[in-house]
């Protein structure tokens, strides 16, 4: 690529980023770099050895990062949240104590959708409206088979 070559502490200013964000472009090859100089000198920092046509590509890359640190950030923020606000959430280890199961099985339920309820946050979630349905079920359940053997 032949064109007008810069600085690192230029493309940095370009960017609006430091100047050592603009390594990680070169080191993931987004960036693209001239030879060093040809009399072998190691003035590699005064160097004018990157292609201005090659910050638009990383102009992209940087914001793509950025968003996906965001979403790494949102993530970790839920992580052990409800899902939301608008219910009163019970997590596997209150429904299972609830309704007589092992937390083991009562995730097993929810991931083969025997049992309503989402996964978020990095756990299984049930709302407490559905967990008092099961446990009523199991319940009424439990008694008629309690009847039908003493008959």
């Amino acid at each position: 690529m032949a064109g007008v070559r810069i600085t690192y502490r230029e493309a940095a200013r370009r960017l609006s980023v430091g100047e050592a964000t603009v390594r990680a472009p070169l080191r993931h090859v987004v960036l693209e770099q001239t030879p060093p100089p040809a009399d072998g000198s190691r003035r590699v920092k005064a160097h004018a050895s990157i292609y201005v046509e090659s910050l638009d590509p990383v102009r992209a890359w940087l914001l793509e990062r950025e968003a996906e640190s965001a979403e790494r950030e949102r993530r970790r923020q839920q992580h052990g949240n409800p899902p939301d606000l608008a219910h009163v959430w019970l997590d596997t280890t209150t429904v299972a104590a609830m309704a007589g199961l092992t937390v083991k099985w009562a995730q097993w339920m929810i991931r083969e959708e025997q049992m309503p309820g989402t996964f978020h946050g990095g756990r299984y979630w049930v709302r407490r409206e559905h967990a008092e349905v099961i446990v009523a079920a199991r319940a009424f359940t439990q008694r008629a088979d309690e009847r039908q053997d003493d008959h």
